[in-house]
Order: structure tokens, then sequence, then C-alpha cells
């Protein structure tokens, strides 16, 4: 987890606010709260941003502190890096080392997504008196891309291990604006992570974000931008949210532009989906590209 924190550092100083040591309230009053910064939408260039809390200071509590993240920021440019509904289920302070302990909900994060939301609580949760790094748990368990070490304030502003960016292209399908087929749209982004999951993540929100180009339509507007994702012998397993499934079962050629978008992606030769819900049984096979 360490290093997938410091490869997006890159970008991170040029919008937070004048930072201190660990566990020292900064020199202004009041403490900054962080945020994801940049471009989120393709979890491409994301770097994090910060907003001052008046009311806070190194005095005071985690729980106050975890509270005032939750909130949506109010300057422009910043957006919510936490999870919907997560929770803090409980906090430690030992030797230095505060060890938040998070509901479930910070499980459905990955790749990009994971690495801002973690750095923004280190970089918050170190301005508390005696936090000198941060320890990140769900219900009680590691993150399963992370490790045993804590992580420190300057964990997160390392700049010795950042790697340059990979340029990526996707090919990616939306439905003609007459709903007669599908149109196609090439597009390149910049990615610190390839890894095939991060790839997935990329291709479901930039289907979201819709098409950049006149006579296509944008098929999921308003649906989550991240889908849990697995491969299984070369099928993406997704696993749906209610509102992606009502989308999915009731408009086939939308299904079938997220199953032809995703199929252009190395090692997945097919897409099912994860539902237990109603209509299950118009989601049940495993669908395959079709170029017509």
């Amino acid at each position: 987890m360490k290093r997938r924190l410091c490869i997006l550092l890159a970008a991170l100083l040029a919008m937070t606010a004048p930072l201190s040591g660990c566990g020292a309230a900064e020199t202004e009053e009041g403490l900054s709260i962080y945020y994801a910064a940049g471009d989120q939408e393709t979890y491409g260039q994301a770097a994090l941003g910060a907003e001052r809390w008046a009311d806070g200071s190194a005095s005071s509590t985690v729980d106050e502190v975890f509270a005032r993240m939750l909130e949506e920021p109010e300057a422009d440019g910043l957006s919510q890096a936490l999870p919907d509904g997560v929770r803090l289920w409980s906090w430690a302070l030992e030797n230095g080392v505060l060890t938040l302990n998070l509901s479930e909900d910070y499980n459905g994060l990955s790749g990009i997504s994971l690495t801002v939301a973690s750095a923004c609580l280190v970089m918050t949760m170190t301005q508390l008196d005696g936090v000198e790094s941060v320890n990140i748990t769900v219900d009680g368990r590691s993150l399963p891309e992370g490790s045993q070490v804590p992580l420190t304030r300057e964990d997160v502003l390392l700049t010795g291990e950042i790697q340059d960016p990979a340029t990526v292209g996707f090919q990616l399908y939306f439905p003609l604006s007459d709903w007669s087929g599908l149109g196609t749209e090439y597009r390149e982004t910049e990615l610190y992570d390839t890894s095939l999951t991060d790839q997935i993540d990329t291709v479901i929100a930039m289907l979201v974000a819709g098409p950049g180009a006149d006579g296509m339509e944008a098929a999921f507007v308003g649906l989550e931008a991240h889908l849990d994702s697995q491969i299984v012998d070369d099928v993406c397993v997704l696993t749906l949210t209610e509102s992606w499934a009502s989308a999915l079962s009731t408009r086939e050629l939308s299904r079938q532009a997220l199953v032809n978008s995703l199929c252009e992606l190395e090692q997945v030769e097919a897409v099912a989906f994860n539902w237990d819900g109603e209509g299950q049984e118009s989601l049940e096979d495993t669908y395959y590209a079709d170029y017509g």
C-alpha cells in the first residue's frame, strides 16, 4: 500500500494547504481536511486538495475529524474521496500509531480511488496531537491491497518512488443517438496503475461519463462510476448495484456497449454479472462481444 500511495503524488502539492510535521497543529487556525482533486472521472490523474476547517484543531477527537471528512467539500475542484456509507467503527492510538477500523463500505474502493482515500485519511489525521502514522483496517482486518506498516505523512509526500504515468488507449462503445446500433470512440488517458482491475474501473467510469463525439448517447447517466470486479477464467464478473442491474436488464444495447468495451481489454474474453435481486433471470448468462 505504501508504494501505491507514493505513485500519485507528482501533482499533489499544487492544491494542498501548507503542511506541518506529523501530529502537530498547522500554523493557521483550524485543520486541513483533505479530499480528492483532479480528474476523478477517469481515475487517471488523481491528486489531493484541502480546505480549512476553522472549528477543528490538533486537539479535536478522531470521531469529530472523521465526521467532518464525510461532509462534502465546499471548494471548487475537490470531491469526496471516502465511499458513501462508510463508518468509523472504532479507533485506537498507541505509540503514535492511529488505527482506524472502518466499515465494509471501504472495501468497495480499489486502485487509484483506494489510494486517494487512504492518502486523505493519513494527511488529515496526522495533524492531530500524538498521531504520527495511520493504520487502516476494515472490520478489524487489514486491507487486501495494504500492508501491516502504518503510513506517515512523509510516506504520502515521498517523491522518490514516483513513476511516470502510462498512456493507455481504450476502445469504447456507445449507443447511437437513434438507438439503432453501437458507435465507437477511441479515448486515451494516463494511468499510474495499469492493472486489469484499474483498466476495468476506467472503462466503466468513461462509459458513465458518456461519449465525447456527436451521434452517440450516454447509456449509464447517473449510475455509479465503479463496480466491484473479478476475473475468473478470462471472464470479467461484475457485482451490480440495483441501478446498474435495472439499466442492463432493460436495455440490451446498453448491456452490449458495456460488454464490447470491456472485451476490448486484454485478458477479458467475456462479461458476466453477479446480481441476486429482481430481474436476475435476465442477467444470468455470460456475454461475449458482438461488434455487428
